[in-house]
């Protein structure tokens, strides 16, 4: 890592090479394909996954139901159906209104769910409740993805080897002088089995933060879900770029990508009280009308208010989140959220991804062709014309802004470490690093990609 004289843009340059040999042409092509199907914006496509998800969730009635309401734009907005949110002080006085909702406090805010109720009765509560001057707000729902950006996800790729030998070759051997601040991956959480490779070795695993793998349609099919082992990848950039780093993984959302605004900021909440002082999500979603998911906004605003802030005024924590693979300027959250770090998409070129969503961001890294670890299973045929079979200790390559913004909060880390300085002077040198893209941030090469 050169942040003193490389030219802007490239101070990662030779850290991370990539050898696939023989595979390369191969990965060339499916990368290709991955593009294709992230620039996808053809309602059709959009409303056959949709269905499919929605589909396979409809047996439990524990889980949230996937709602889709369309903007105005005519881009896709996902809610729980049938939920509300409402402040737990003010739940008492609308009682009467809600009484045929189950409920479920949620910190200090109270989930409503009556799966019956139309979009037309929500409204009418969250109305009524305004009448009181009482504020009742839909429960939205993030993904992992761009929900509708094509079938087909991560595919197989040469071993990383086994981690015990993994080396950066411009890091210092111990990973540097400066502490090793915890990274909080907010994903849908690590696959179970500890391999036998060392990677992700050291990262604690209990029944709250396990990716389940294959849990939908209710009871499994025997295939890996649409979006299972998602974070047990992100998690993987995040140590091949910073293999010091304290990683601490927390499951928010469910194997299909899924994760609703109570649980995400529960997550938020929680990881920054277990003392994370970098949090990755790579995850996001857009609301009907720009405006902020509730609870999520005030979770980063809790961890800021609680971490506080250095003598320049600048928050303790750093808050990472993918910009989104919508493709335009449009706003995505939690990444526009005040406080977060919104990273965006680059082709292998380090020129802006056609795919990736721009506008209000902070960095942007290489976000195609990503390689990482991935757990053991095979695709379902009903998102991969061409289902890959993972075995043991598995790589893949995987495209998107989830696998972009891990890479940013690895690269916090690894400053951190390498230079002993705070998590928010790394973000700075990053920052002085960058090459500006207009629209993208800092631009800059960390991860090869493959192009």
């Amino acid at each position: 890592m050169n942040l003193n004289d490389a030219p802007l843009g490239y101070a990662f340059e030779g850290d991370y090479p990539e050898s696939y040999g023989s595979e390369l042409l191969r990965l060339r092509t499916i990368v290709a394909q991955q593009v294709v199907r992230l620039a996808d914006t053809r309602p059709s496509a959009e409303g056959r996954l949709l269905g499919i998800l929605i589909g396979r969730r409809s047996s439990d009635p524990e889980r949230a139901q996937i709602e889709v309401a369309l903007r105005r734009d005519g881009a896709p907005s996902l809610l729980a159906r049938g939920e509300l949110l409402i402040s737990a002080k003010d739940f008492t006085a609308v009682g009467a209104l809600v009484q045929e909702y189950a409920e479920r406090t949620v910190g200090d805010h109270v989930r409503l769910r009556r799966f019956a109720a139309g979009r037309a009765e929500l409204d009418r509560v969250i109305d009524d409740c305004a009448v009181r001057d009482i504020a009742a707000h839909p429960n939205y729902i993030a993904s992992m993805a761009a929900v509708g950006k094509g079938v087909g996800g991560p595919e197989n790729a040469p071993s990383l080897g086994d981690f015990a030998n993994y080396r950066i070759p411009n890091a210092p051997a111990d990973g540097g002088p400066g502490p090793r601040p915890p990274v909080a991956v907010i994903d849908t959480g690590i696959e179970e089995t500890v391999r036998a490779d060392h990677w992700l070795g050291d990262v604690t695993r209990n029944r709250e933060n396990l990716d389940l793998l294959d849990v939908l349609p209710r009871g499994g099919d025997g295939f890996l879900d649409y979006e299972a082992g998602h974070g047990t990848f992100v998690a993987g950039v995040v140590q091949r770029v910073a293999p010091s780093a304290d990683i601490k993984v927390y499951r928010a959302a469910d194997t299909d990508g899924f994760a609703t605004d109570d649980d995400i900021a529960a997550a938020i909440v929680q990881a920054h009280r277990d003392g994370a002082e970098i949090i990755n999500l790579s995850l996001g979603g857009k609301t009907l009308d720009d405006q902020p998911p509730l609870l999520m906004q005030q979770a980063v605003e809790t961890v800021h208010a609680e971490a506080g802030r250095d003598s320049k005024g600048r928050f303790n924590k750093v808050i990472v989140a993918a910009a989104g693979n919508y493709g335009d300027r449009g706003i995505v959250w939690p990444a526009a959220l005040d406080g977060v770090e919104a990273v965006a998409g680059l082709t292998a070129y380090l020129s802006p991804a056609a795919w990736s969503s721009y506008g209000a961001v902070r960095f942007s890294t290489v976000g195609e062709g990503i390689r990482s670890v991935y757990p053991e299973g095979v695709e379902s045929p009903l998102f991969d014309p061409e289902p890959d079979t993972f075995g043991p200790d598995a790589a893949a390559v995987w495209s998107g802004t989830s696998f972009a913004a891990p890479q940013i909060a690895g690269a916090v880390a690894r400053i951190v470490a390498e230079q002993n300085v705070s998590p928010r002077d790394a973000v700075d040198l990053l920052d002085a690093r960058g090459k500006a893209v207009v629209g993208f941030g800092k631009a800059m090469r960390i991860l090869q990609g493959i192009g």
